[in-house]
């Protein structure tokens, strides 16, 4: 069995590959994480008409053992919420017992008294194969109507919604109603089993005597249980759609609709069990990494914004550690959690994670950043790797930078080779800032206030110009993401009306200024790359070569002087 959810009260328990992880939530919004590893012989759980059996039984076990879980993690508090800790759980449990035993005192009335008292005085006269098929119409009908009233009951609610979120993981959609109707969920297949087996020993009302009943009706159900599995496993992996929404009209009695904290519970236990091998105890005062993951997650997917890379940045920045020490992290204290979520809100508000913390690391090199600066792309970088290339095959000892903002391409270039490097840029707000990353980065580099080649000394050449202008057309930068429009400068965004205004000025101006077989070396936005390789293709470069970004986009276009 590779995967099972058991919904509770009060969260899920989710198996998968020998562990079982139970997450929970209380009244008080306080969420937990813990769980154990459980033994169990996969050969066995492959076998047709008998996995059946043992879904159903291990699914038992596993229910007990997320009891045991949550009953242990009571026990390991302070003593002074210990005791009452406890006598809430146990109260809660002696509840559900109280239940039970009141639905089947209700059960053996409603499914063995009454059918046969009101069908034995309205059929007494018919055959004995149409009274027995009407009462066992009438046991089926009773079942449907007390499963449909506790569907309604608010003290059930939390388990068929986290039910919902479970048949949600399994089915791989999301807020859909037939992601709802995942057919082989647990308790879905308990009520397959009931409806079936009730119907079955009601149709066939053996009656010979007390202990030949109870064989033949045992033999009956275990029939049920083996042929409702296979079944719902064949409906389950079907690829005919029409066969599970006929799951629906059992699957519906113990399935709600999950909301976000549904969804965060049962995401903290799939986190917990993909990121470590052993399970932690987590202490009180903390909040365990899986459960902080889950909320990260739901808060920046519902605007839109999620990328795991986002998470793990967060994370790594406010816990100040690497990316690689932060998976071996596995809870953060009170004030770090609120530290993380605040950071989450602003990034789903779609302020970049540079702008929320002040710096980006870009080339393996942290750089800090503003509002007077162009936060660097990863895009970026492949830039820096191509002309870096050219850079030691030719040994080219003078480089220019041209619109340099953060500095990080002159930064990079200076950091990874040992040349003279000389950065441009109209803004004095941009060169403070790049100023200052050089410095913080140990790099010697000329930073020059200039409007592109208008303040560099005429006689200077360079053996190779770097340059990521902007590149957005004018009409083009209102329709931007907030997360560029907003908080990326426009002096760093604006290229005119076509966005090539500072390749034409650049590209016209660079034959002065680069020596001879010199190199020219742009990145550009999405579809300016061929324009861009035709305004150098007429100023006399030749050797134009063009690298696409990791998303195949044609992002970077150099070329080299034909003299």
């Amino acid at each position: 069995m590779e995967k099972l959810v058991l919904p509770l009260s009060n969260g899920v328990g989710l198996y998968e590959k020998g562990r079982l992880c139970v997450s929970t939530i209380d009244e008080n919004g306080e969420k937990r994480v813990y769980g154990e590893k459980v033994k169990e012989n996969k050969a066995i759980f492959d076998k047709p008409f008998l996995r059946g059996f043992l879904y159903l039984f291990y699914g038992f076990y596993l229910y007990f053992r997320c009891f045991i879980l949550q009953l242990e993690d009571k026990e390991d508090r302070n003593k002074s919420a210990k005791n009452a800790d406890k006598l809430v759980f146990l109260s809660d449990y002696i509840m559900l017992i109280a239940c039970f035993l009141v639905e089947f005192l209700l059960g053996f009335l409603l499914f063995g008294i009454l059918p046969s008292f009101i069908f034995n005085r309205l059929f007494y006269e018919t055959s004995y194969y149409f009274h027995s098929f009407m009462i066992a119409l009438f046991r089926i009908l009773i079942f449907y109507v007390v499963l449909i009233i506790l569907r309604f009951c608010p003290f059930m609610s939390g388990l068929y919604c986290f039910n919902g979120a479970g048949n949600q993981l399994m089915s791989g959609k999301m807020d859909t109603i037939r992601s709802r109707t995942y057919p082989l969920n647990f308790l879905n297949f308990i009520i397959i089993v009931s409806l079936f087996s009730i119907f079955m020993v009601s149709l066939i009302a053996v009656n010979i005597n007390f202990i030949a009943n109870f064989f033949i009706n045992l033999s009956i159900l275990l029939i049920s249980i083996s042929l409702s599995y296979e079944v719902l496993r064949f409906v389950t992996t079907s690829k005919l759609l029409w066969l599970k929404d006929v799951a629906l009209v059992t699957n519906f009695l113990v399935c709600g609709k999950p909301n976000t904290t549904h969804e965060e519970v049962l995401m903290g236990a799939k986190i917990e069990l993909s990121s470590f091998n052993e399970f932690e105890k987590t202490d009180k005062s903390r909040i365990a990494i899986s459960t902080l993951y889950a909320e990260m997650q739901t808060k920046l997917k519902s605007s839109e914004r999620f990328e795991q890379s986002d998470v793990e940045w967060i994370v790594a920045t406010i816990l100040n550690k690497n990316r690689a020490e932060t998976k071996l992290v596995r809870s953060v204290s009170q004030k770090e959690y609120r530290d993380i979520m605040r950071a989450v809100e602003k990034r789903a508000k779609g302020e970049p994670l540079s702008n929320i913390f002040g710096f980006v690391e870009f080339y393996g090199i942290r750089l800090d950043v503003n509002k007077k600066v162009l936060s660097p792309r990863m895009e970026t970088e492949i830039l820096v790797d191509e002309a870096l290339k050219k850079i030691r095959e030719y040994e080219l000892m003078n480089v220019l930078d041209m619109c340099t903002g953060s500095g990080a391409i002159a930064i990079a270039v200076a950091k990874y080779y040992p040349c003279k490097v000389t950065a441009v840029d109209v803004s004095k707000g941009a060169l403070t800032v790049a100023q200052s990353n050089a410095q913080k980065n140990g790099v010697k580099i000329e930073f020059v206030l200039s409007d592109l080649f208008k303040g560099l000394k005429k006689n200077k050449k360079y053996d190779i110009i770097i340059s990521n202008p902007p590149y957005i057309k004018s009409g083009d930068i209102e329709k931007l993401d907030v997360e560029v429009k907003k908080f990326d400068p426009r002096i760093a965004l604006d290229g005119g009306q076509d966005g090539l205004d500072f390749y034409r000025n650049i590209i016209k101006e660079a034959t002065k200024h680069l020596s001879r077989k010199g190199w020219l070396f742009f990145e550009v936005g999405q579809g300016q790359a061929e324009k861009v390789k035709e305004l150098m293709q007429e100023e006399n470069f030749d050797e134009i070569s063009i690298v696409k970004d990791y998303n195949k986009i044609e992002r970077i276009v150099y070329g080299r002087t034909s003299k």
